[in-house]
């Protein structure tokens, strides 16, 4: 072989082996590359197949939502993105712009949304009414709308005034207007008392002339030494004989003046009501309580003038009567003001009504011109005070009273997303007695939104205060309290007194301090009133310093007794004028002749007087006797309802004696006298408690955790209520009797859910008193979640 050839042959398969060597490097490395590119693969599939699962997750999710957003629209009508902020809304180069900043800087760096903003911007060429939903932010808005008008507009302060119903409100409004304002604001900030009082003074000073229409006075403080108008209404119903009047279906002269004058009645028109409808009742002897009432009222005026005394009614009455009977007055006073701001609108009472329309006259139809211009705020769903004479048509109807803008402030800043549903769920069910609207939730937090049921009330509050417990203890501790239980973020709501004595146990029990405002609520069953009543007069007469006072007390429980049967006043009194006709035997001898009884009601009501006489003379008396007696007469047994009854035979039944029974009296009488200093120190924020609250005292309160608590048929809607357009309103308004309706309970119901931030909790037993209870229909009116029961 040629040896070119073979070194040839030689080179060829060296170089063959090179190459075989480099593609097997490429083989493999292919095939490395191909198992990286399977496995991507298989993640991709995997992710696919993830997503697709997530795919048919978030149809399954948007299929529902769509319901639910259908379900609103059919309710609520279309659901709009509230949440456009300020920043979106005034631009750079707005004039207004750097006031917006300032106004944003001062609020925390809280932005306001599209709907604050064109309420702080609007140019008032009409009066301005904002619905203000629960927790928008109105203080907030307001302030700054008028701070707006200050800085931007150039209005002088001393041409704003700003009103609210309570000295707290108004305090914290003026100061956060003095805050928007650089502090020592000169704008008004003031009650409506404190408003209507200072216009008063103002004008009999530059007219003194005026002091006729009105009486010109001060409510007498504690050190004042007068005596205060209430002292002095009660010197003249002694007087003229009224005490029968007073006790009248347990509402006192005074409430019912007090009524009828925040309705805007007149004594002319009172007198009138009283002769409709009680001239008949055979209150007073050979009288008409009419004709009586009149000449105590004419003398009680005459008193409060000579000793220059009013009461908080009569700051109203004052200034209402000088704008009615003198055109300077009127002229001056309506040209106080450009700008009128009045919050919680919902809440003004006739005779407050009567007052702004003179001030600032109605204009839709009417060719008025204003000196001032109206900007109201308020909420028709949370009118909860008609019992005050408050009632949402004075806010649903000011746009056909004044040409006016309305403006909604529907985002909820305060509640967390479930909260705000079933609140609009709710009282969407008030869609006859209403104006149409829905809160949006701004809150994405989570919280607890749900409801409990439990076996009885024990089980009831117990779970409560646990419950309580656990949400303190994951709390930031309070002030410098390290590891200790913050309980200032908890509130209890409940409907009346009969819910709180179960919760203040389980707190007690459980070693958790608790305030709640010092007034009957706490006395228990010394606080049911027909009790109350008749408690405080055996009470009364163990304190008698006199046989004589001992005696006229004497004839004022025999008349107690006497009307129980429905007796009329003027036949009790006759009787009681003879102190021979005291003897059980007479006694019980007069009230069957009146009224036809059982052979064993007249055994029981002759062994009542027995003992009741000889109570007279040992003060000992069979307190159970007595009780059991009482909830078993006429009137008190179509009174009382059921729960009280029960709660009230319970706890007699725990006790032997009168002298025991007055212990556990005085025992809840020093709670409640020591209640009243702890809650000022809470207040101040100096004291680590859980606030107990009826619903009605909640209403612009927000805290982290809510418990209602009690929320069943004939408590909540109370067993009082009634459909509104199923009476006839005027006739129980000339009683002052004003009914309670199922729109206003349910409306009470959507401030009790709308209190809560981050946890609502809504509870109720199957039982009270070892009897079933009926489910409020507000729970299923609510849509809320139900939590399984476990104790």
């Amino acid at each position: 072989m040629d040896k070119n050839f073979g070194r040839t042959i030689i080179n060829w398969l060296f170089s063959y082996s090179d190459e075989r060597r480099m593609m097997g490097y490429n083989i493999l490395s292919l095939k490395k590359s191909k198992d990286e590119l399977l496995n991507v693969v298989s993640n991709l599939e995997k992710e696919i197949s993830n997503l697709k699962g997530k795919q048919v997750n978030n149809e399954s999710k948007q299929q529902k939502l769509s319901i639910l957003v259908n379900e609103y629209t059919k309710r609520f009508g279309t659901i709009s993105n509230k949440n456009n902020f300020a920043s979106d809304i005034v631009r750079m180069e707005d004039e207004d712009a750097n006031i917006f900043h300032h106004l944003v800087s001062l609020n925390g760096g809280n932005e306001f949304n599209k709907e604050q903003v064109n309420a702080i911007r609007f140019d008032m060429r009409t009066h301005l009414r904002i619905i203000a939903g629960a927790g928008s932010g109105k203080t907030q808005t307001i302030c700054a709308k008028a701070a707006y008008l200050v800085l931007k507009e150039k209005i002088q302060e001393r041409n704003i005034v700003m009103c609210t119903f309570s000295k707290k409100a108004s305090q914290e409004m003026k100061e956060r207007v003095n805050e928007f304002l650089g502090g020592n604001s000169r704008i008004e900030v003031l009650t409506f008392h404190g408003w209507f009082q200072k216009g008063y003074n103002v004008l009999i000073k530059k007219y003194p002339y005026l002091e006729k229409y009105g009486i010109a006075g001060e409510v007498p403080g504690k050190v004042s030494g007068k005596d205060s108008h209430d002292r002095i209404l009660m010197n003249l119903i002694k007087q003229y004989n009224l005490y029968n009047f007073d006790k009248y279906e347990e509402k006192s002269i005074n409430e019912r003046l007090s009524y009828w004058r925040n309705m805007g009645y007149n004594d002319e028109e009172i007198v009138a009501f009283i002769a409709r409808h009680f001239d008949d009742k055979e209150i007073l002897k050979d009288q008409l309580l009419s004709e009586v009432f009149s000449e105590m009222l004419k003398e009680l005026e005459r008193i409060k003038r000579r000793e220059k005394v009013i009461n908080f009614d009569d700051m109203l009455i004052n200034l209402k009567c000088v704008l009615e009977n003198d055109s300077n007055a009127l002229s001056l006073i309506q040209t106080r003001y450009q700008y009128i701001f009045i919050d919680e609108f919902q809440d003004i009472n006739p005779l407050q009504k009567q007052i702004i329309e003179l001030i600032c006259p109605p204009d839709y139809e009417k060719s008025v011109i204003n000196s001032a211009k109206l900007i109201i705020v308020g909420d028709d769903d949370q009118s909860i005070y008609f019992f005050r004479g408050a009632e949402p048509r004075y806010i649903k109807e000011f746009d056909r009273q004044y040409r006016q803008t309305s403006i909604e402030l529907m985002t909820n800043y305060r509640s967390i997303a479930p909260v705000v549903h079933i609140g609009n769920t709710l009282i969407s069910n008030n869609q006859h007695d209403r104006i149409k609207k829905s809160m949006i939730p701004h809150k994405l937090n989570e919280g607890d939104c749900y409801a409990k049921v439990f076996q009885n009330e024990q089980q009831e509050a117990s779970w409560i205060a646990m419950q309580i417990l656990s949400l303190s203890s994951d709390e930031k501790p309070f002030q410098d309290q390290i590891g200790k239980p913050n309980y200032t973020e908890t509130i209890v709501l409940y409907p009346n007194k009969n819910q709180l004595k179960s919760m203040i146990i389980a707190l007690q029990e459980k070693g958790i301090p608790f305030v709640t405002k010092s007034d009957d609520d706490l006395l228990g069953i010394f606080g049911i009133n027909f009790f109350k009543q008749s408690f405080n007069l055996l009470m009364d007469i163990i304190d008698a310093e006199t046989i004589e006072i001992k005696k006229h007390l004497y004839k004022q429980l025999i008349k107690n007794i006497c009307l129980n049967y429905y007796i009329p006043f003027a036949k009790s009194t006759d009787l009681v004028s003879d102190e021979t006709n005291y003897t059980s035997e007479k006694l019980t001898d007069f009230i069957c002749k009146e009224k036809k009884v059982s052979k064993k009601e007249m055994s029981v009501i002759k062994s009542i007087f027995r003992d009741i006489n000889a109570f007279i003379k040992t003060e000992e008396l069979n307190i159970k006797a007595f009780v059991n007696w009482l909830v078993e007469t006429p009137k008190v047994k179509k009174q009382l309802i059921d729960e009280e009854k029960d709660w009230l035979l319970k706890e007699v039944s725990n006790v032997t004696t009168l002298t025991e029974f007055i212990l556990k009296y005085k025992a809840v009488r020093t709670l409640k006298e020591e209640m009243a200093e702890k809650l000022r120190e809470y207040d101040n924020n100096n004291y680590n408690a859980v606030y107990l609250l009826t619903i009605h005292s909640s209403k612009g309160l927000g805290y982290k955790n809510v418990f209602v608590k009690g929320i069943y048929k004939n408590s909540l809607p109370d067993y009082r209520s009634v459909d509104k357009e199923s009476i006839e309103l005027q006739p129980l308004i000339e009683q002052a009797s004003p009914p309670t309706t199922m729109e206003e309970q349910r409306r009470l119901m959507y401030v009790a859910l709308t209190r809560a931030k981050e946890n609502l909790y809504v509870t109720y037993p199957r039982e009270v008193n070892e009897k079933p209870t009926l489910v409020s229909q507000f729970i299923k009116e609510s849509n809320i979640m139900f939590r399984e029961e476990k104790i």
